[in-house]
This record gives structure tokens, sequence and C-alpha cells, in this order.
């Protein structure tokens, strides 16, 4: 969730804005030089339940940056872009405490706050920040935050005081009318680092802005940010009258110039000042996880080379792989009746040779068109050949399990009306695999992404199916699924913990294994774009094809191709999403196993928690290698 935090973002761009609208509108006709070469996608109107190009009112799409050039993805099209209902009267609550102290947060590890609060960073380009729970060299775990902030970016982060999850009827606001001040410890890397605090209520909230309450050196000691731990106090009376205390949402810490690092812990409510903050003693759950698990999908490649099957080998002994998802390679590289092509003397070779220092094999397969009715057969068939084959192998030379990468969302019908179809025939599918295994010893795994089980924006289903989300449907099928979490950070309102934890429960409920999957692929950066109805660029241009066939292609600002019979909807939200807060491809081999770590601590308290999953050996191959040559 990104904070826009418009005061800061006009301050900076208002001045010289006439030079740099001409400056833009060179750069876009020099970036895409003709029409031809805006991002564009043809689309089925059957698909999305529409008659007429004139009837939608509302889409939403993806821009991925990719080095080829940009390409336009469609997440949704409507009639009318759905409403988030407001609540009939604000919830507020005082939270239960004793003596003079609430102690909000202590930053032990939970993602949450006391108040079901969770936190998250923000930025604008060219700014960056990072945000996560770590706990430094001498001291209790603390909330860590760095960033580089340049004008005319911004960067910060925020602090829930409420479950931003729950529907607007359902949020239940703080109440802080019987607290005198806010506190907190803070202490920076170098001393000196600059952050100014705002708050926001239910109604800033709504706007996604907050109110300056002051900088945070004007309510330390010491009047400054320094290398050692301090506790900060802020008068409550100091919030802007603007800012009804009856309904505290959030607290906002903005960077104000320059790059840095601070630690942040023990956010505390009291009535009176200099109280002491007395941390709870929380019993902290332990448990070994020992798979890991790691895709391979180049097998032809493998199996022609025996020095690449020895690299890789080591590979996971170096970096204590347990378990390898391997493609399997078919007949011409093409989906042709499940015929499997490869030198079986090699592939019972390979099986073994992983065999042989306790690594277990998976045989890995999938396309988005597997889901579908019409590709079962081969599906099906795939199964049963691997199933033969491991009947007609000794067991050093057997597959462990099979694994499939289906991805039905990929297909251009999956987000429109006929979503449910698809999904019942994908489950209908892996309710097929599992009876072609059942008695054969092979373990089914299945391979989905983190948000099968979440809302979206207008808080409606993201896959559900007769009011159960599609993960738990898979779930009761397979024997284990790989959830594809990309995140770069642990912790936070958009990290791994949080996006994990719903499959992860159902999953413990019913005996189930989990992988957790971490992405180290170059990723391009995205931009995902609303648009409603209007008439002027920036926006969408929508454009009859044959058929119930459209064409869908982005203007953006200071380009304009005229406005014959084709019709528009003008950009109402814009939002960036810069790839490295999905994948490790652009951090580091130690940001990778930090992460691990610090999330394995708290995934541990799941029994379906099995190991994490990288995607995928080249890549994460050079990634670490790159910390190799740092080294070296």
């Amino acid at each position: 969730m990104l904070k826009n935090h418009l005061s800061t973002k006009i301050r900076y761009t208002a001045r010289g804005m006439g030079f740099w609208v001409f400056i833009n509108a060179l750069l876009i006709c020099n970036l895409y030089g003709s029409e031809q070469a805006l991002p564009s996608r043809k689309i089925n109107l059957v698909h999305w339940g529409i008659e007429d190009p004139s009837e939608i009112g509302y889409i939403s799409v993806g821009i991925l940056h990719k080095q080829t050039g940009d390409e336009l993805i469609v997440y949704d099209i409507r009639k009318d872009k759905p409403r988030v209902s407001e609540p009939v009267a604000l919830k507020n609550q005082i939270p239960s405490f004793i003596g003079d102290v609430y102690l909000l947060d202590d930053f032990q590890g939970e993602n949450t706050n006391r108040l079901r609060g969770y936190f998250g960073n923000f930025y604008g380009s060219p700014s960056e920040s990072h945000i996560t729970i770590e706990k430094p060299p001498d001291d209790l775990s603390a909330l860590y935050f760095s960033y580089n902030q340049k004008r005319p970016g911004f960067a910060g982060f925020w602090i829930h005081l409420f479950d931003f999850k729950k529907p607007l009827s359902q949020r239940v606001f703080l109440d802080s009318t019987p607290f005198s001040f806010f506190t907190f410890n803070i202490k920076g890397e170098a001393g000196g680092e600059q952050l100014a605090l705002q708050v926001a209520d239910y109604f800033w909230e709504k706007r996604e802005d907050s109110v300056k309450v002051g900088d945070i050196e004007s309510f330390l000691p010491s009047g400054r940010i320094k290398k050692f731990w301090q506790r900060g106090w802020v008068p409550l009376e100091s919030i802007p009258n603007r800012i009804d205390r009856k309904y505290l949402a959030s607290l906002v810490f903005q960077a104000q110039s320059g790059r840095g690092k601070i630690w942040i812990s023990d956010i505390a409510l009291t009535r009176q000042k200099n109280v002491p903050i007395v941390r709870p003693h929380r019993k902290k759950f332990y448990r070994s996880v020992e798979q890991k698990g790691m895709w391979v999908w180049n097998t032809r490649a493998l199996l022609a080379d025996r020095e690449k099957q020895d690299q890789i080998v080591q590979f996971c002994l170096e970096n204590a792989i347990t378990d390898i998802f391997l493609q399997l390679p078919m007949a011409g590289g093409a989906k042709i009746n499940g015929i499997i092509s490869w030198d079986e003397e090699k592939v019972r070779f390979l099986i073994s040779l992983f065999h042989s220092k306790k690594i277990r094999v998976h045989a890995l397969d999938g396309d988005p068109r597997f889901a579908l009715r019409e590709w079962h057969h081969y599906v099906i068939e795939t199964v049963r050949s691997l199933v033969r084959f491991n009947r007609s192998v000794s067991s050093k030379e057997r597959f462990d399990g099979l694994r499939y990468d289906i991805e039905p969302y990929l297909l251009p019908e999956f987000p429109g009306i006929y979503k449910n179809e698809i999904m019942n025939q994908y489950l209908d599918l892996l309710r097929r695999i599992m009876e072609e295994t059942r008695h054969t010893g092979i373990e089914v795994g299945v391979d989905i992404p983190f948000w099968f089980d979440e809302n979206n924006l207008f808080y409606e289903p993201v896959a559900e199916l007769e009011g159960r989300p599609l993960a738990e449907w898979i779930i009761d099928i397979v024997d284990n699924i790989g959830i594809m979490d990309y995140r770069t950070q642990a912790f936070g309102a958009d990290g791994i913990l949080v996006h994990a934890k719903g499959e992860l429960q159902y999953a413990s409920k019913k005996g189930k294994k989990v992988f957790i999957g971490l992405e180290t692929l170059d990723l391009p950066d995205e931009t995902i774009i609303e648009f409603e109805k209007g008439n002027d660029p920036p926006g969408i241009q929508i454009r009859k094809s044959e058929g119930t066939s459209i064409t869908l292609r982005y203007i953006p600002a200071g380009i304009s191709f005229g406005k014959d019979s084709t019709l528009y909807l003008s950009q109402k939200k814009k939002t960036f999403v810069s790839s490295k807060k999905l994948s490790f491809a652009k951090k580091s081999a130690e940001d990778l196993e930090r992460v691990m770590e610090s999330a394995k601590a708290e995934l541990v308290q799941f029994p379906s928690f099995v190991g994490f999953a990288i995607h995928y050996f080249e890549s994460y191959q050079r990634l670490r290698a790159k910390r190799k040559r740092i080294v070296n």
C-alpha cells in the first residue's frame, strides 16, 4: 500500500512545471516514436461479459517495463468501477491498558501491532526506502528503516492503528483521548538523520494523506537523532486540530533529506511523561526446518552436459538444497500426447546422482492451458508415463514427486466471467492427477500465487468458489503446495509473512506441506494504472477490431493521435511497482539469506511450513556468483 503525501509532491514539482511538461513530451515521443510503438493489447470482450466497447467504464492494466519495450497486460474491465461502501457509523476503541502505559508495538517479530495494524514503506522516484524488523548487533529487535531521499521524490514509512485488511465498514480506529503522550525509542546509524512525524485520522487516511505534527528531533532530549537510543515524547496536544484524536488511523515518518538508516522500538501511548516502558516476555517457537527446494527448467541442457550435472549437485550441497523441481523434457519441445522425450539412461543416472547426495527429485511440468478440459488428456498421459517410468527402474532412480506449475490466471479469459469455470476445470484436473498417483508413492505438489486467498482493492475475493478461496480447494486435493510469495522483505503489510499466513494456517489444519517460493529472476518494473470515463490523455484508447475483439492502447501525457471514432478512458490512478520489491535479482545473496532467516523465525510456528523454494537454478546461481565476486 502506497502513501501519496500530496503536499510533499506538490511542493517539489510545482516550480518549473511548464519546462518539465515540455521535456516529458519530448522524452515520450523519443521513447515510443509512433502510435504503433505504444503499449497495446488485443482482447475479446466476450471474456468480460461486455457486448459493445461503449459500455466500458473502468479498466485496470499493468505496463511491464521490459528491456525489449513496454508491454501492456489487462487486469480488469467493467461497465462501472466498483464502489467501496462507506461505514454507516465510524467505529473506534480505547485499548485496555494497565497503569499509565499502552505498549503499541515492541517489534519482537510479530507482523502486526496490538491494534492489528501493519507497517509499510513508501517512496516516489528517484527516492528509495526499505523497512523490516531486525535485531541490531547490540539490542533487542526493532523496526529498521533505510532510505535515500532525492528530490523531487519522497520516502518514509507508516504504521497503521487499525486492520487495513478489513473492509471500511469493519475497521476500528484508535481513540487516543485518554492518553497524553506518544512515545518511542529511536537511534540512527550515523546520527543526525532527519524525519518528520505525521499523523492521519480516518478522514485523512481515506485520502491517503497525513498532517505534519513536527520534526522528530524536536521531541528528543538531545534535539537530534543520535547513534545511541533516545526516547522521544510527543505531546498529543501538539497534534493539529484538523485531526480527530478519537479516530486515529496511522503514524507516518517521512524522511526530510539525504540517506540514512534508523531503528525505532517500543512505541507506546502514555498518560504521563517519563513513565517506564517495559517489554513483556514473549515465548518464541523453535523448530528445525530441513527442506529447501529449487526449480530447474533447462533439463535438456543438463542431461547433455555431464560437467553441468556435477555443478548443479555441488551447488545444491553448498546452498542446502534438498528438493529439485526438474522440468520434464517433452517430445520436440511440444505438448503432444504426453510423450516424454529423453534419454532414459541419462535421466536414471541424473536422478541417482541427486539421490546419492540425499537430494529429492520432483518431475516438473506446467502450462496455463493445462487448466482447460481439452488439455487434460495430455496431462494425464504425462502422469501415466511418469508412473510407468518409476515402476520400471530401481528405487534410487525414481522420481520422488510430481509438481505442476500451471498458473491458470495467465489465460486471457481467466480474469473475466469464465473464471469460475476455469477454476473448476483446474480442480478437476488436480483430482484426476491424484487418482493416477494414488498408491504409487509419488508426492504431488502444485505451485500457486499467494493471492489465491486474498481480496482485491474493492474487497472482492480474487479467486473464490462456493464461498471458499481457491487456495483451500487446492490444498484439500494435493500433498503439498509452493506459494509463489515473490516479495523481498519478510515483514510488513506487503511482505512474505502476511501473504503466506492464510495458506499456512489452512494447510496446517489439513496436515499438508507448504514451500514458500522466492524469486531471483530479474523481473521488469511495472506501472499499474486505473482508467475511468474521460476523453483526454493520459488514458487508454479503445479501438474495435474484428468481431468482438478490441485493442487497448495506452496513451501517455504529451501524446495525441486525434479523436476519430475511437473511445477513450482517462487515467485516474497510477502506482509504480519496483522489481526490487518482487525479486532478489537486483539485491544480493546476503539479502536473500537474511530475509529467509527472518521469515523462518516466524514461519516455523506453522506445522505445514517445510522450507523455502528458490526460483530458479540459473538465476540463483548468478546471484550467488555475484556475492563471490564481491568477496574475492
